[in-house]
């Protein structure tokens, strides 16, 4: 199962990279487990690559666990807020489970940036 952690000292070891503009971590329900999955937008003229993501991950593992170690680390292009600014972290949890995420898209800032989390080829689970 995904380890319980605190969102903020999550994110802050992560958009503390200069390369990224903002991040989302969630658990992905696969079956009966969960596993691990980093969304990172890169902030404007950097690229995401694997080093970066050799990069986080060493960093995860130093500031806060190696059980904090996402299992996937994905570009996505924009993350998804509220009106009132939080983050949308269960809706993303449902759409890449494969579940409705049942949110009113008046309910948030940016509400063309969930369909970006449809289909991502690499959360595909291999049968």
């Amino acid at each position: 199962p995904v380890p319980f952690f605190a969102l903020f000292p999550f994110a802050h070891s992560v958009e503390a990279f200069p390369e990224v503009d903002d991040s989302l971590c969630v658990g992905q329900l696969i079956d009966s487990d969960e596993r691990v999955i980093l969304f990172l937008k890169m902030a404007s003229s950097h690229s995401f690559s694997p080093e970066l993501c050799g990069r986080v991950k060493t960093t995860i593992r130093s500031q806060l666990s190696a059980r904090h170690i996402p299992s996937v680390i994905v570009e996505i292009k924009d993350i998804p807020y509220t009106v009132s600014g939080k983050k949308v972290e269960v809706a993303v949890k449902k759409i890449i489970s494969g579940m409705n995420s049942n949110i009113e898209e008046g309910a948030l800032r940016n509400p063309k940036s969930l369909q970006l989390y449809h289909d991502l080829p690499e959360l595909q689970i291999s049968q």
